[in-house]
């Protein structure tokens, strides 16, 4: 097995150094800098204080070993504090780090209907995205900034946002190590259905609905709906199948097939959710990115895909 380093999702990080760099993006992260540097007022974790409950070792001891285990296989050094909010939805959230702590919120729905495992696999999600610094990439601010940006932009800030999902996700069942788990995880927040009564997990068949979205004539993402470009988070679906395919790699398994080879399925089941012409130079190509662009945001939003 590797470190967290070793098995962060290769496209994640090139997309994401490339981003780094983009003047716009730049420029957005010295604009939240400056506005940071002057605040008076209370911050995260204040808010975090007066809004939710932060939950203690006596409180909750066995989501601390959770977290204990997860800093541990992550080498995480930075001091964490975790905290629940009234919701009747599965949801977490890992916030920017304030002071030198990280904060991971949990909805009071995920903590009492998600099983030890499937919660571990959470935990390592969001820690996931605090040890990739994903927070560096201020994704909503740019998109609900006052003009939208370019196409481009807007088309690199989305599919670099679904790798950076798979990264995170990798890193949640690197703290898991339970496939099925991570995967009932992952079908408990598209179905909203957490207990095992009318409706029983089968991960073949839910893995079974990526084959269902390939077009009709086999050309992964030529075809996709335009609001799948747009979304920031892969389909579970395609989430399951590529931890599928993390977990028989030699990432996670002795003599499973290397990382090279993982990189190059991953991206064939994620290109699912791209446009054929995302990389496309000529001047159809540049045309069309720049007629979706128009309704990009107001489908983003319609689905809930931006976040900050």
């Amino acid at each position: 097995m590797s470190g967290a380093s070793g098995i962060r999702c290769d496209s994640d990080l090139q997309r994401y150094n490339t981003l780094l760099t983009h003047s716009e993006v730049k420029r957005v992260r010295d604009k939240i800098q400056r506005i940071e540097e002057k605040r008076d007022g209370p911050g995260t974790r204040r808010h975090l204080l007066a809004t939710s409950v932060r939950l203690s070792r006596s409180m909750a001891g066995d989501l601390h070993k959770m977290a204990d285990h997860c800093v541990e296989r992550l080498a995480i050094n930075t001091p964490l504090e975790l905290y629940a909010y009234a919701s009747p939805q599965s949801n977490a959230a890992c916030f920017r780090p304030e002071d030198g702590r990280v904060f991971i919120m949990f909805s009071s729905h995920l903590l009492e209907n998600f099983d030890p495992a499937e919660l571990m696999f959470v935990m390592g999600h969001e820690l996931g995205h605090h040890v990739y610094q994903h927070h560096n990439i201020p994704i909503g601010y740019i998109v609900r900034g006052k003009a939208p940006p370019a196409a481009d932009l807007a088309l690199q800030l989305f599919t670099w946002s679904r790798y950076a999902e798979i990264s995170a996700d990798r890193a949640g069942a690197y703290c898991a190590d339970d496939l099925h788990s991570v995967a009932r995880a992952l079908f408990k927040l598209a179905s909203g259905i957490t207990g095992e009564g009318v409706v029983k997990f089968d991960m073949k068949a839910f893995m079974g609905q990526v084959d269902e979205m390939v077009a009709p004539d086999g050309r992964a993402g030529q075809d996709a709906p335009m609001q799948d470009w747009f979304s920031t988070h892969p389909f579970s679906p395609l989430r399951v199948k590529a931890l599928k395919q993390f977990h028989e790699s030699s990432l996670m398994q002795d003599g499973g097939f290397d990382k090279t080879e993982l990189e190059q399925r991953v991206q064939h089941v994620m290109q699912l959710m791209e446009p054929g012409y995302l990389e496309g130079k000529s001047r159809s190509a540049r045309a069309m990115r720049d007629l979706f662009i128009a309704g990009a945001i107001l489908i983003a939003e319609a689905h809930r895909g931006i976040t900050e």
